[in-house]
Parts: structure tokens; C-alpha cells; sequence
């Protein structure tokens, strides 16, 4: 079992425990046992292409090492050695599948079940611990006291005050704020999206007079979730985030979110905070527009 996997979300969390594996590997165990009729000798071939095939990848990653050193003599050696065992490796394939076989059930065991994992784990939270810095405490508190806190969500672009002028208007418009109340930008910045669980560090910032919330995350939709329930939980003001509505078809979206974290943010991001509060009332709100 890779231990990478859970990682990146293409396994169970579960995996991360030893005695489900133990469990797991016991019924493969006795699968196996069943199909092979608790043959020793049958199962030897499967055995024997499982060695090979092992000892052959050790045996070209010494010689591409050997290669990459330019020892001329040792890359001689190593290559007569590796084409010795991926000989013996294929003639035992054809002369005895049976490991082909479970290796490729094997193989595409793991592809399917991580994908569905990535796909029904994607509306977790996610993140480990979300951290503000000082300008970004600064702000949250300062919106906190007036008892209300707006943000509004922004795609950065240019970063230029036009940038900032022309969306507040638009979502002032669009979700009817009013003009009197104060507002702040919540910026994510994609960045590696095969991360799955990983701490968010937000940083506040104030450019054009305009006060701004930005952090890096591997998606968009789990991070807006995450930084609104630690805002709510830390200044006990249940917060409200602004979106406008994407154009495209939204089942392009989903695919799109479930490979790059993106996609149509606004129902990811509802969806995600219903799962993780079920109490509406301190659920932080979701305006599109």
C-alpha cells in the first residue's frame, strides 16, 4: 500500500493506521489462498515475476546511476546485468501470467479506489490548522467590532486599485451591501493542488486603502470554508462571504475542482461548510451574485 496516498487524498484516512491494513492484507491474503487453491507451486510463478520484476528495476536504477557518475566500465556491467534479469522476467511472464495478472488487478485496484477517494474526500476541510498573521488578526478584529464581517471573494489578477474598485462595485450591486458597510478581499492563490491536507497561513494586507485577506492553498473552495469557521471561532462573529456566479457548464466545473482546485467555487464552498457545521445558525453565510 503507498503510504503517499492519503496524502494526497487518493486513499481513506484510515490507511494511515496499521491494524485496518493488517486486516485488509489478511483478506487478500486468503483470496488469494482461494484462487490458487492453496497451491504452493502455482503460486510460485506469481511469486517469481514479483521478485523479478523488483530485482530488474533495482538493477536499471544502478545503472542509470552508474550512467549519470559516467563510470563507463560500472555502466557496462550493470546494463548485461539488467538485461539478463528483463529477459528472464518476460520469459517467465509468458511462460507462467498468473503475476502479471494480479499485478495489473492490483494496479488498477488502487487507481480506481483513489480516485473515487480524491473524489468523495474533496469536500473535507482539509487543512490542519490555519494560522493569521499579525495584519491579518488586526483586520479581523477590526471588522469584529462592529459586529458584522464581510468578505468579499476575489480571483487576484492585476492587483491594481482598478482591480479592487471595479469588484467591490460589483458586489455591492449584485448582492446589495450596503454602501456604509466595511468589507474585506479574501484572496486564494492556487498552489500545488495534489496537496490534500496541509496548514494555511493567511496574511493581511492593506493596498489602494482597501483591506485584504491572501493565502496560498491547494484549492480554493476548502480554504474560503476553513479561514470563515476559524474567523467564527475566534472572534465569535459568524462572517459572510461574497461571490459572483462563473460562467460555463458546472459539470466541467466539478471536474475541473476535483484535478486543480478550482472550478465553481461558491456551491463547493456551501457544501463544504454544511458538511463541517451542521448547526445553520453558525454556519458562516454564502452570498452569489
Amino acid at each position: 500500500m503507498p503510504r503517499y496516498l492519503p496524502r494526497y487524498g487518493m486513499a481513506p484516512d484510515w490507511v494511515r493506521s496499521n491494524r485496518p491494513l493488517v486486516l485488509v492484507f489478511l483478506v487478500i491474503s486468503f483470496g488469494i489462498t482461494v484462487i490458487f487453491q492453496a497451491d504452493v507451486d502455482a503460486q510460485g510463478g506469481a511469486y517469481a515475476t514479483g521478485v523479478l520484476v523488483l530485482i530488474s528495476s533495482a538493477a536499471l536504477a544502478v545503472m542509470l546511476s552508474a550512467l549519470r557518475k559516467r563510470q563507463r566500465a560500472a555502466t557496462i556491467g550493470f546494463a548485461v546485468i539488467t538485461a539478463v534479469f528483463v529477459y528472464t522476467t518476460v520469459a517467465n511472464i509468458i511462460e507462467r501470467p498468473d503475476g502479471v495478472k494480479i499485478a495489473s488487478f492490483f494496479i488498477v485496484a488502487i487507481i480506481v479506489t483513489s480516485f473515487v477517494s480524491r473524489a468523495t474526500r474533496s469536500l473535507e476541510l482539509r487543512f490542519t490548522e490555519v494560522d493569521f498573521d499579525d495584519t491579518a488578526r488586526r483586520l479581523i478584529d477590526g471588522q469584529a467590532a462592529s459586529g458584522r464581517i464581510q468578505l468579499i471573494a476575489n480571483e487576484p489578477d492585476a492587483r491594481d486599485e482598478q482591480e479592487y474598485v471595479d469588484k467591490e462595485r460589483e458586489q455591492r450591486e449584485d448582492n446589495h451591501i450596503p454602501a456604509g458597510d466595511p468589507v474585506m478581499f479574501l484572496e486564494i492563490t492556487i498552489g500545488d493542488a495534489s496537496d490534500f491536507t496541509t496548514e494555511l497561513t493567511v496574511q493581511g494586507e492593506e493596498r489602494f486603502g482597501y483591506k485584504i485577506l491572501k493565502v496560498d492553498s491547494p484549492t480554493v473552495a476548502n480554504a474560503i470554508a476553513a479561514i470563515l469557521l476559524k474567523i467564527r471561532d475566534d472572534t465569535g462573529v459568524v462572517p459572510h462571504v461574497y461571490f459572483a456566479w462563473a460562467e460555463g457548464n458546472p459539470f466541467l466545473f466539478l471536474f475541473h475542482y476535483l484535478f486543480s482546485g478550482a472550478g465553481d467555487v461558491p456551491p463547493v464552498t456551501r457544501e463544504v461548510l454544511r458538511r463541517a457545521e451542521p448547526d445553520p445558525e453558525r454556519r458562516p453565510a454564502v452570498h452569489v451574485g
